[in-house]
């Protein structure tokens, strides 16, 4: 039997007051659940060799992805995945990256303060726990840019992952797009750069047949245990096929339901 993978996405893990933020309690929660129903996580090697191996996804296996680059991924997030031993990739927006924690903190601004320095993201590196890969460089939605903009802009990202993690380039070959957004064209580019593996958001789990230029991410930002429980059960219980047949079609079933009720 085909099974399929959660990629499981979050941004923040805090107690701020913004609709990207989960809060420690409420993610120790969530890796408390799964790690209790003996849900396996894989590491970015184990996920990519399932990809590249084309077999059988793995029973209750699932993918914790963190975007953007916050700072409370090193300082609360990497705490409760050791404590599980659970793995994860941070999706890095370089441009968004602190030079150094040393005297610096009266020189940016307290926005600036809430991402990773290229010193913790070493760390996070070598922790075991969690690769870092490209959430591109500036952080864009690319609608304006050129397909040459877009080029330099991930070039960039590898140029500065690669020198800062002292890692060769070809080991970044994961790109998650800002927004999930992309057309055909930029993924064509993004696999010229060196970039297999691309991942989008929608709420779905990764199948044997997906595509591995839209891997789909479900974000879980905000979500209390029991959306949490829910959503994991709709993308991998016994609905999940109806599930993934109604996802793509929801706003025309939702239209469907309201005339019904009207």
């Amino acid at each position: 039997m085909n099974y399929s993978i959660p990629v499981l996405l979050y941004h923040r893990i805090d107690d701020s007051i913004c609709k990207t933020s989960t809060s420690p309690a409420v993610f120790r929660q969530h890796m408390k659940m799964l790690s209790e129903l003996g849900w396996k996580s894989l590491s970015v090697d184990e996920f990519t060799s399932i990809l590249i191996a084309g077999r059988s996804l793995p029973f209750r296996s699932f993918l914790i992805t963190f975007d953007d680059g916050y700072e409370s991924v090193k300082t609360t997030a990497l705490k409760i995945l050791q404590e599980f031993n659970f793995k994860a990739i941070c999706f890095l927006s370089t441009a968004l990256m602190r030079n150094s924690d040393e005297n610096q903190t009266s020189q940016i601004s307290e926005t600036d303060q809430k991402f990773l320095s290229w010193s913790q993201v070493r760390e996070l590196q070598s922790s075991g726990n969690i690769d870092c890969q490209s959430h591109s460089h500036t952080h864009n939605r690319f609608i304006n840019f050129s397909l040459t903009e877009i080029q330099q802009d991930l070039g960039t990202s590898v140029d500065l992952l690669s020198h800062e993690l002292r890692l060769p380039k070809d080991h970044f070959t994961h790109l998650a797009w800002p927004w999930g957004l992309s057309f055909q064209e930029w993924k064509s580019i993004a696999s010229h750069s060196g970039f297999k593996y691309q991942y989008t958001v929608a709420r779905q789990s990764l199948r044997p047949d997906s595509h591995f230029d839209q891997i789909p991410r479900t974000c879980f930002d905000t979500h209390t245990l029991s959306q949490f429980k829910r959503l994991l059960w709709l993308q991998t219980g016994l609905i999940s096929p109806v599930w993934d047949y109604i996802y793509p079609h929801r706003k025309k079933v939702r239209r469907i339901i309201d005339y019904l009720n009207a």
